[in-house]
This record gives structure tokens, sequence and C-alpha cells, in this order.
């Protein structure tokens, strides 16, 4: 989530101009933009409950399978890492301050609905029909830290921890993700990163939808980097989301050492978006093609992407396929959010519909060959438009199918119900995509 989703669509287009006295006035025009854009307070400590993925409404898969009653709470830990310094009296938010902490902590999150569900049945209908959906939303109702983890960079910190105590915390940490994943059909770890203009208590809401919708499968871990709960702080958090990458980078290879997981997903939204793929991007610099020298990542999911595409299409010439099992990239010609970045930026964003005549056939034959490498086109799923059409992975429900129906069963795009025009690179979602994602479904 970003300040960006709250407010209407803006739609605009800009002439060509010349001149310093035009320059400046164009500038001025891109930040006045992305400030509307920006319009309106954000709501950080709770969040209402998103739509249903379309794929639970026909009742075909069950949003809670192998969930009873008394293993709930078991069951549904969620975990989280940040490298936010931790909240004092002083500070408005609750548990974690809006600037750097440098050191990596991790622990475990409860979260709860307000007002409470009378129990798991109704928790499961709620997940399938999206009844009493608008009168709830979720907050946090406490944080349990277990310490910080031994791979932070601690060289420069005055005040370090002791190396024992980051080795107790992280065999603590680790053998609570063990733990969940012993009693999972899915030994899978899924980590989220969100975007910009957020503090700690949003993402990790959203990342709570996120594990509902997976059905609790595996351990679930949200990233909660730095950023800023400020409208104004666009420039200044994708400068903190550079200065993290190495900590998101060392705790993928925590992950990879230190626990049981046989996967490590991980799924980016926005200016996070970036900061997953330059990580994976260090892994697979670190591990030349082959070598095996470094963690892999089983899925790397980027939601509305405001990456550079001629970074993005250099990395992929240092070997990130190769680090990676599947490389997916959601896009939307909606996005006003990355309309404006473009803008300000000067660039095209890789989360935005390239044009047909950016790509030469030849480009288009290449993208083609690259079997793990999946764009995806969401103008067309239903409410990806919404608000400024940014946060399309939350608000659309056939959008949320699609990403988690990736993430349960490992499909292909064209196994989930997606199109892809002949000689396209681009999947679609077709008008009955509804129809198509039940029939994959049934097919498990």
């Amino acid at each position: 989530m970003t300040a960006l989703d709250n407010c209407s669509q803006t739609k605009s287009q800009f002439g060509t101009h010349g001149g310093l006295i035009q320059g400046l006035k164009v500038f001025g025009i891109g930040v006045s933009l992305l400030l509307q854009s920006a319009c309106g307070e954000a709501i950080y400590d709770q969040v209402e409950l998103m739509p249903p993925p379309v794929v639970f409404k026909a009742g075909t898969v069950d949003p809670l399978p192998n969930i009873s009653e008394a293993d709930y709470q078991v069951q549904t830990q969620l975990f989280y890492v940040t490298d936010r310094r931790p909240a004092t009296p002083d500070d408005a938010p609750n548990f974690y301050a809006n600037d750097r902490g440098f050191v990596l902590r991790a622990g475990i999150v409860d979260v709860v609905a307000d007002p409470p569900f009378s129990g798991l049945e109704e928790l499961r209908e709620a997940s399938r029909s999206g009844e009493g959906r608008e009168q709830r939303s979720l907050r946090i109702a406490r944080t349990k830290e277990l310490g910080v983890l031994p791979v932070s960079d601690t060289t420069l910190l005055p005040d370090a921890p002791r190396k024992a105590d980051m080795e107790a915390a992280g065999r603590a940490f680790a053998g609570a993700i063990d733990r969940k994943l012993s009693g999972s059909a899915q030994k899978d770890v899924f980590i989220y990163v969100h975007g910009y203009n957020v503090d700690f208590d949003y993402p990790v809401l959203t990342a709570r939808e996120l594990q509902h919708y997976l059905g609790y499968r595996g351990a679930f871990i949200v990233y909660a980097w730095p950023s800023t709960p400020n409208r104004f702080a666009y420039f200044k958090d994708l400068e903190t989301a550079d200065a993290t990458r190495r900590n998101l980078r060392e705790m993928i290879a925590f992950l990879s050492r230190r626990t049981d997981a046989e996967n490590i997903h991980i799924i980016g939204y926005s200016a996070g978006a970036r900061l997953a793929f330059e990580a994976v991007h260090e892994l697979a610099l670190q591990s030349p093609s082959g070598s095996g020298g470094s963690p892999r990542v089983g899925q790397l999911i980027l939601i509305g992407s405001e990456l550079d595409r001629t970074y993005f299409a250099q990395a992929l010439g240092d070997g990130l396929l190769d680090q990676v099992d599947d490389l997916t990239i959601y896009g939307s010609e909606t996005d006003s959010a990355l309309g404006v970045s473009t803008f300000v930026l000067g660039r095209q964003r890789l989360g935005q519909i390239w044009p047909e005549d950016e790509f030469t056939r030849d480009v288009e034959a290449k993208l083609l060959t690259l079997s793990n490498l999946h764009l995806i086109d969401v103008s067309d799923a239903e409410d990806s438009a919404t608000g400024n059409g940014h946060g399309y992975f939350r608000s659309s429900p056939w959008a949320s199918s699609d990403i988690i129906m990736s993430l349960i069963y490992d499909k292909p795009p064209q196994q989930r119900g997606l199109v892809r025009p002949e000689g396209s690179a681009i999947w679609e979602f077709p008008p009955d995509y509804p129809d198509r994602v039940v029939r994959s479904a049934r097919g498990n």
C-alpha cells in the first residue's frame, strides 16, 4: 500500500516543452501531480479486509484447508523481520519507529479482526463470499520480538548486540519457522516486501491477508523495511530501499541455510518490488551461473514495480533468471501512480504495460524463449483500476486470485486461466477468467 493508493485515479498527458522556463514548469507540474496522487492521509494501523480472490467464491477451493479451531493459533502464526528502530514511549507508532534501526530484528506478530469473527466457520464463509468485509478491519494486537538476527552488520555500531545473543535469536527464529513448516503440507517460506509511505503496521496487516488466502500454508514473513509514512517521502524511501537491500539479501540466505524451507518465495510490491529484485540480483552476482554458490529463490513476484527497465534488462544479463525458479511481473496500463513516477524520473517503469512499438519482433521472440519469465497485464482484470490503479493486487479479485493460484499450485499462466495472443510475450485476463480459474482449481 502507498498513499498513492488512497486517491481517485489521475490521468494526464504531457506534450513536448523546450527551454529552461518550460522545463521548470513541467517539473513543477510533475511534482504537483505526484502530490495530488498522494492526496489524503493514510490510516496506517488498520486495514479493511480485501475482497476474496475470485477462485474462492465458487466454493471450489477451501481457503482454510486442514485447519481446525484447536490448532488455529499455531497454524496461523505470522512472522516479521524488520530493520526499523524499536519504538520508544516518545514515538507515535506502538511497535517500531519510522526510521532506520540498522540491524535485523525478527519476531512473531498477532493480528486480530475488529469486530472478531465468531469462529472458524464464519471466517471461512467470509473468505469465500466477502460478506461482512466492509464491517471489519484488521489491527496488530501484539508483537513478540525474538531478537537481532546474526546476519546483521554491526561493524560500525557503537552499542552492538552481543554475538551470543544474536546467535540465540537466530536459533529461536529458525526454530519457530521450522515448527510452523513441520505442521504444513507445503514446506515453503513466503516473504512479502511492501511499498513506500507506510509504517510498520500496514504491511503487517497486508501480509496477514495474503497469508490468510494462502490458507496459512508454509511460513509467512513480512519484511518491514523502514519506509516513511509521509506522502512527500517518495525519493527518501527509494534511497532507503537501496540502503536496505543487503539486509533482505542476508535474510534470504539465512532462511536458506538455517531452516527446513524447501522453497523461498518473494512477493514485492511497488518500491518493495525494486528492493526484492535488487536483493535477488545481488544473490545472482554472488553466484555465477550454474555454480550453486548462493540460495535460489522459488517464485519472485513483482507487483506494480517502479524499477527502471534498463536496469531490469541488465540484471537478466547478470543471470538473474538462473537465480529463481520463476519471475513474474504484473503490470497495468491504468496504474497512474507509476505514470507519475515515469514523468518525474523520465523513464518507463517495469510495472507499466510496454507499448507495442517498444517490442521489436526479435525482442518478442527472445522473451518467448525465457520459460521462467512471465509478464502479466492486469488492465482487464476486474476492479484493477480502483483508486489510482496501483493497489490492484488487493482491489482486484482476479489479480489476487492469480497470485494466490500461482503460489499454491505453482502452475504456469496458461494453466491458471490466463491467455496470451499469438506472438505476444504478455499474458492477459480474458473476459471469462472466473470460469477458467475455477476449472483450473478443480483440476487439482
